[in-house]
């Protein structure tokens, strides 16, 4: 199994360019330079978006598993990527003021100390005077989403799982974003919000162990 950072997330560096292209375009290198012929991919968010965009242009993607993706666009996510534009992580004086705000960004799932301190592994940062997020602000400055611009031609398996509380994927939007790929699976999870990962791990768990098993 292999974890993947997305450009400008995680550990992964950032890049002047954060169109959906490159992000297609850098999971399918990765593909290439592994020397893998199929993959499973399974995504949350971005992560799902971006592997049902690299579907629908390659066969390289054996099945995808997505969770909780967007799949509108309104002015409230333009004014945010607008804003997001040319942007820079706001520095913290202390690593628990930064922790408390990454605490409050997943809400409403609710993690303890050390939970959140596995998740600054790869999300926070020392900087001058104080500390920061790593990911790079300017990924918000996204472009409009389209998905139904794309979906139908996506032809592996895959299985949609969302949050039935999601304010990202709500169970409408869900199911039209299912009804659009031949053949896709739709699960809504009860009492969940956007961050499946976090709200239901064990169940996303299983369902990741599912789609590495195949068939």
């Amino acid at each position: 199994m292999i974890a993947v950072d997305l450009r400008g997330h995680g550990l992964s560096v950032h890049r002047d360019s954060y169109r959906y292209r490159d992000y297609e375009d850098d999971l399918l290198a990765l593909l290439e330079g592994l020397g893998l012929e199929r993959a499973r991919v399974a995504g949350h968010s971005l992560g799902g978006y971006v592997a049902l965009r690299a579907a629908a242009r390659s066969d390289r993607i054996a099945a995808v598993l997505a969770a909780d993706v967007k799949s509108d666009w309104r002015e409230e996510d333009a004014e945010l990527a607008r804003r997001a534009e040319g942007g820079s992580q706001r520095v913290e004086s202390s690593r628990d003021a930064l922790l408390d705000r990454l605490g409050r960004g997943l809400l409403p799932a609710v993690l303890d100390r050390d939970e959140l301190e596995v998740l600054a592994e790869r999300s926070v940062e020392p900087a001058e005077e104080g500390w920061r997020f790593r990911w790079d602000r300017r990924v918000l400055a996204t472009e409009p989403v389209d998905a139904f611009a794309f979906l139908g031609r996506v032809r592996c398996p895959v299985r949609i799982v969302a949050g039935a509380e999601s304010p990202v994927m709500p169970p409408e939007a869900a199911r039209l974003f299912a009804a659009a790929i031949p053949g896709a699976t739709l699960e809504l999870l009860d009492g969940v919000s956007h961050h499946v990962e976090l709200e239901a791990p064990d169940l996303l768990a299983e369902r990741i162990r599912a789609l590495a098993a195949g068939p």
